[in-house]
């Protein structure tokens, strides 16, 4: 169906005859109507396509990252301050979309991933107006319908994580961005700062899209003499844009004493981790690194390659700002320098409009080519929907969750973890705090148990040793009624010594060693 859609002549030219423009009579009220409820179709269907498309794995277990953004989200709640009292390395928005999903829907496993659901069907309005302000609605129709099926492919770990909430304000910055390059007004390009601004406090690898905006506008700057007051004040509007974004969040962390706090959690920590990872990794993309995403959706990775192949041949300002917005995600994807799958969720908006070009090129392939050819395009159609099918075709959320992280023991911790969780609960009494040694931060939440320290799980460890004297203090000050380990990196000297004098074992449970506080050392 989608091959259809697009015309490869017409593509980036307008739709006169879809609007009446080249009628002699105007249209007749049913028309009108027909026409309306079709382009209704093209606009909801593919927004409730995602939602469904989600919906089986609302049920999975919280892998740890997910676990640790709902224990500090409760934490926030109940009135603690992120990164000054409970730290992770993401942005602060991320936690508030939790704590709204908890407030919304409960305190629950699928709260936040009913909201992670909801910001990916909204985004896809921005994908799509963005498409059909920068090159018409045609390609907004294929762009929308290609995004919309991209979240089949379960492979990128689609669940609750940043980067898929991140997709909203990105996408809506996008589209101002848009708006404002066709529209022109200094408004909605502050517009575009803004909402950027919002994805960067999400996840921050959104600040490479600043670098593409302001990149595509030097570009124009330099080029066109004559427009140089334009861009310059386009530039300086996104830059104010920015600023503004951010303001909230200085103001409410500044005024609460933890602005270093954030300002290390989100830059400076990173900026540490990303230097202690593999540096080749980082001129490799993640989908062939951890080539699940590119199995499970290689026909759209088709298309959009296919797509950028064509934009670059063309040319021009508006095929310019797609390839870099895409660009900038690619480049936030491999900065890292690590497969993660869930990084390459930040290419979906600008490789589903890349896509609705690639059609017409694919369909010039399939028409044109020889057999191999053929060949090839349909194995890449029979292993995307292969990959799909074999993740929704079983029969438990649990089940599909295996699928959806390759059967590794990244997912078979989390599957464990409720049962540790509710050991944990045994051992202790409501209100008391525990301690864990390793990365199952979702543990806490299981076990509605608060950390002992804020440094909830033993990542920054990686990155900075000195963090132990933090947390020996803060169990000095807050001894955990438990403590269990459950992480590859051994037990400090210091925790060892700790556990040999004030704990004694309580068991295993899975992959969990607890230990119980002893009547003694109270």
């Amino acid at each position: 169906m989608l091959f259809h859609i697009c015309d490869p002549d017409s593509i980036l030219e307008p739709q006169l005859a879809e609007t009446g423009a080249f009628d002699s009579e105007p249209p007749s009220p049913l028309a009108s109507v027909s026409g309306g409820l079709r382009a209704a179709a093209h606009l909801l269907l593919p927004a409730i396509l995602i939602v469904l498309f989600l919906l089986p794995l609302f049920g999975a277990p919280f892998e740890r990252d997910q676990g640790a953004y709902a224990t500090i989200a409760r934490g926030w709640m109940e009135g603690a301050l992120p990164y000054r009292d409970l730290w992770d390395n993401k942005g602060p928005l991320l936690f508030l979309w939790y704590a709204a999903a908890f407030s919304l829907f409960g305190e629950t496993v699928a709260s936040p991933r009913i909201a992670a659901a909801l910001a990916a069907a909204l985004s896809l309005f921005f994908v799509r107006g963005a498409a059909r302000r920068l090159y018409g609605e045609r390609v907004a129709r294929a762009a929308g319908w290609l995004y919309a099926l991209s979240f089949a492919n379960v492979y990128l770990q689609v669940t609750a994580n940043a980067e898929v909430f991140m997709l909203l304000p990105l996408a809506a910055g996008f589209w101002a961005f848009a708006v404002g390059v066709r529209k022109g007004g200094g408004g909605w390009f502050l517009l575009a700062g803004v909402s950027t601004a919002l994805a960067v406090f999400t996840r921050q690898s959104a600040v490479l899209t600043f670098g593409a905006w302001f990149a595509w506008l030097a570009v124009l700057f330099f080029r066109h003499p004559a427009e140089r007051r334009r861009w310059a004040a386009a530039a300086a509007w996104v830059a104010a844009g920015a600023v503004l974004g951010a303001l909230p969040f200085i103001v409410y962390f500044g005024m609460r004493g933890g602005l270093g706090d954030l300002w290390f959690a989100m830059f400076g920590f990173n900026v540490a981790w990303v230097a202690e990872q593999s540096f080749w990794l980082k001129f490799v993309p993640p989908l062939f690194i951890e080539p699940g995403p590119l199995v499970g959706g290689l026909l759209f990775w088709v298309l959009c390659a296919a797509g950028v192949w064509r934009l670059a041949r063309r040319g021009g300002r508006e095929g310019g700002l797609l390839l870099a917005f895409l660009a900038a995600a690619e480049a936030a994807a491999q900065a890292m320098g690590k497969g993660s799958a869930h990084y390459s969720i930040q290419l979906l908006p600008g490789a589903a409009i890349a896509g609705a070009f690639g059609i017409p090129v694919v369909r010039g392939w399939w028409a044109s080519g020889g057999r191999l050819l053929r060949a090839a395009l349909a194995a890449a159609a029979a292993v995307t929907a292969a990959a799909v099918l074999l993740a929704y075709l079983q029969p438990t959320a649990d089940e599909r969750f295996r699928v959806q992280y390759t059967w590794r023991d990244y997912a078979d911790d989390a599957l464990a973890a409720p049962a540790i969780a509710r050991e944990v609960a045994r051992l202790s009494a409501p209100g008391d705090p525990v301690y864990e040694w390793g990365r199952s931060s979702q543990i806490y939440f299981l076990a509605d148990r608060r950390p002992s320290s804020r440094w909830l799980y033993n990542r920054a460890y990686e990155v900075d040793a000195s963090m132990l004297d933090e947390v020996m203090a803060d169990l000095a000050a807050r001894p955990p009624a438990v403590v269990l380990v459950t992480g590859e990196i051994p037990v400090p000297p210091p925790l060892a010594g700790l556990l040999a004098s004030d704990y004694g074992p309580a068991g295993r449970v899975e992959y969990a060693t607890l230990y119980r506080r002893l009547p003694s050392a109270e």
